[in-house]
This record gives structure tokens, sequence and C-alpha cells, in this order.
């Protein structure tokens, strides 16, 4: 059999990716402190953009509200915008963790102490009151007297089971983020990186565009620089998105609360607020910690909260959200089940913001690919008829 030489140029490559794997396999855990060995040099830069990412949408909005050019501080000197936009920006995050800690946290102590006190109180007023509207049921009567709750046992199990489920799932994320910042230096390195990321983005990205054009050929070039403002703008508009989303929807929470007298109002819509930053399922997180909170003042009052907040929560999924984000995950709600299901096994809620934005760049470059393939099937099938 005679082979051309674009034949034997694919034969040698598929030979040598076999010698390759075959190596690899066969001396993996070699391989695999290699690649831990690299992933830890460059781990405080990852983070570092990371920040960087988080922080850019924001400090830019900033950066054009405050230092535009129809803007209060127009003409300030250039070189001092972007660097007061970041400070600005970096004073708000902080101030926002602050207000968050002192908030719910002290609130979140207290309810739990009181919940504990209060719900033997509680289940005795219930026995009284089926007891009393059964006593037409002798057996019914005589099966809810002989019910004995181990209240402290009924504790130490609902502890066991947060440490072993909600804190686990919390706990991933901070496993994930602890193997990464494995030291005060690391993080430091990564903050410094990601300052330096933010005020010189500009001939940054303006350096990687000629190294990319210089290195890579012109087809290969485009299409690493169209994957790469496509992940920025779905990553940009999910995030931000999310965000306002979150923010309007604890703003909603906290004026229905007040409207119709909830205890908790500030502390619950702020809790709320925050969980709703986790796509999905987050809300209805800060819902059950809600009902348990009320639950402590008003046991009514609790049930009527549960039935705000499906209202609300159909009113935001139906109206807000879509407007808000829209379109910006561009993911069939299938897929996003999945990318919340892997993103949050592998990494806890840092992997469920990341993976949704990450699995819609994937889903729409595989669709647009699935679209050339077929519309080049169509043309051969039109060349050869």
């Amino acid at each position: 059999m005679d082979f051309d030489r674009n034949q034997m140029k694919k034969l040698m490559l598929l030979i040598s990716f076999a010698i390759i794997l075959m190596w690899v396999l066969n001396n993996i855990a070699g391989v695999w402190m290699v690649i831990s060995g690299i992933l830890g040099i460059v781990s405080p830069f990852a983070i570092g953009f990371a920040i960087a990412f988080i922080f850019n949408t924001p400090m830019m909005f900033i950066e054009k509200k405050l230092f535009g050019e129809k803007s209060l501080f127009s003409k300030l000197d250039k070189n001092l915008k972007r660097p007061l936009s970041y400070i600005i920006t970096l004073v708000l995050f902080a101030g926002v963790l602050n207000l968050v800690s002192f908030i719910i946290v002290p609130e979140m102590i207290n309810t739990i102490q009181d919940l504990s006190v209060k719900i033997p109180s509680y289940w005795g007023s219930m026995k009284a009151w089926a007891i009393q509207n059964l006593k037409d049921n002798p057996q019914v009567v005589e099966w809810i007297n002989s019910i004995e709750l181990d209240w402290e046992g009924i504790k130490a199990n609902a502890i066991a089971f947060l440490k072993s489920s909600a804190l686990d799932w919390i706990g991933s994320t901070f496993t994930f983020a602890s193997s990464i910042f494995s030291g005060i230096t690391t993080f430091l390195l990564a903050f410094v990186f990601s300052i330096y990321l933010l005020l010189q983005k500009e001939t940054l990205i303006g350096q990687l565009k000629k190294l990319i054009d210089a290195f890579f050929p012109e087809r290969a070039a485009k299409k690493m620089l169209y994957v790469g403002e496509l992940s920025n703008t779905v990553f940009s508009s999910f995030l931000s998105g999310q965000v306002l989303e979150a923010i309007i929807l604890g703003l909603l929470f906290f004026v229905a609360m007040l409207v119709f007298k909830f205890p908790y109002a500030l502390m619950i819509s702020v809790l709320i607020g925050i969980t709703a930053l986790v796509p999905v399922f987050g809300a209805f997180i800060g819902c059950i910690v809600g009902v348990f909170f009320i639950l402590v003042a008003d046991p009514v009052k609790a049930a009527w909260f549960l039935v705000m907040f499906l209202v609300i929560q159909q009113l935001e999924g139906n109206l807000i959200y879509p407007q808000v984000v829209g379109k910006a995950s561009g993911l069939p709600s299938i897929w996003i089940l999945v990318a919340v299901t892997v993103g949050g096994s592998l990494m806890g809620v840092l992997g469920i913001l990341l993976f949704i934005p990450l699995a819609s760049v994937v889903y729409r470059l595989l669709g647009e690919y699935v679209n050339y393939r077929l519309e080049m099937k169509k043309a051969r099938k039109g060349q050869n008829a």
C-alpha cells in the first residue's frame, strides 16, 4: 500500500501519541507529582486572575460612573482613576462582608438558642391541642400521649446532620480553597497579581493579542481570540446579572417583610440575598433558614412567610430573572442542573458559580461547531447533486 506525505504524517502523529500515552500510564505517579508541582507554582496566578475577574465588573462600573467623561470627577488625573476605582471596590467588598458578619452571624446564634428552648413548649402545646380536639378517639389520644421525644437527642442529631450535610457542602468549598491557599504568602502573591492585572489590563490584553497573532496561524489566532471574548462576555454578564438579581430579591423580601410585619426582616432578607447568589436552589436555602427563625417568634407567621416566599419566587423566576440575567448563561435547564451538580461536587459553592458560565461557553462553542458541520454537510450534498 502506498502512503502519501499527509497519511504518513498522520500515522506518525498517531504512533507518537500512543507511545506517549503508554509512557504516561506506566509512570502515572511521577506524572501526577509533576502536575501537582506545576499547579502549586501557577495556583497563585490562577487565584489572582479569579480575584481580578470578580473585581473587574464593579470596578469598571465605578470608574465609568464616578470618573467617566460626564461624571462628577471627570477632570481627575487619568492615572488616579483606575487605582481609586479599585480601592472603592475593595472597600465595598470588605464593607459587605463585615455587614453580613455583624447582622447574620450573631442573630443566627441567638435564634438557634431560642429555638432549642421554645420547640419543646411548642410541642407540648400541639399535643394539648390534638388531645382536646381528638378526645372522642381514645386510641388516638392514647397514642399521642405515648409519644415522648428526647429533645436533647434530637438537638444532638440535628447538629450532627448539619455537620455532615450542610457544613460539609460549605466545607467542600473551603477545602478546595484551602488546598490552593496553602499559606499567607500564596494569598498575598495572588492579591498583588490581581491588582496588577486590574491596573494594567488594557496593556496586558494588547500584549496577549500580539503574542497570539505572532505565534499562531491566522485562523487559529482568530478562534482563540473569539473564545476569549466569548468567555469574558458570558462570565461577566452571568456574574453581574446574578449579583444584581440577588440584590433585587433581597430588597423585595425586605420590603415585603416590613409591610407584613414579619420578624427578623433585615437579617432574613440579607441572608436570602446572599444565598440567592448560588443559582437554582440558593434562595431556597435562605427560605428554610428564615422559616426556622420566624418559627421562634410566631409559628403562624412562619407558615405565611413560606407562602410569601413562593409568591416572590414565582415573580422572580418569571419576570425578574429573565430580564436581569436574561440569556447570560444560554443553557437549557437540564444542563444548568448538571453544571450545578458537578461544580458543587468538585468545588462547593465556588464550583457552582464557575461551572454554569463555563458550561455555557462550552455549550455555545459546541453548538456553533455542530451547525458548521451541518452546513458543510449540506453544501457537499448540494455539490454532489
